[in-house]
């Protein structure tokens, strides 16, 4: 299951960064918004899955969730 929150988490990111579809139209904006989302999957990962300390665990998590769900940028 902690691997599998990607699957769940990526429908909210293409949500929040509508670049990701618009691959065709703006594809330097996808390409960026592909990689914001990327980040914010491995600092979720690694705040579920890495040993850490609590608190480090908590930061990551709160900061994953933060990259994915901001906004990047209006499609104009």
């Amino acid at each position: 299951m902690k691997l599998g929150l990607g699957l769940y988490l990526i429908p909210l990111g293409m949500i929040a960064n509508p670049p990701l579809l618009a691959l065709a139209d703006h594809p330097a904006l996808a390409l960026l918004a592909m990689a914001k989302v990327g980040i914010a999957l491995a600092m979720l990962s690694y705040a579920l899955i890495a040993m850490r300390r609590i608190p480090a665990r908590i930061g990551l998590m709160a900061a994953g969730l933060l990259v994915l769900l901001l906004p990047f940028a209006p499609i104009e």
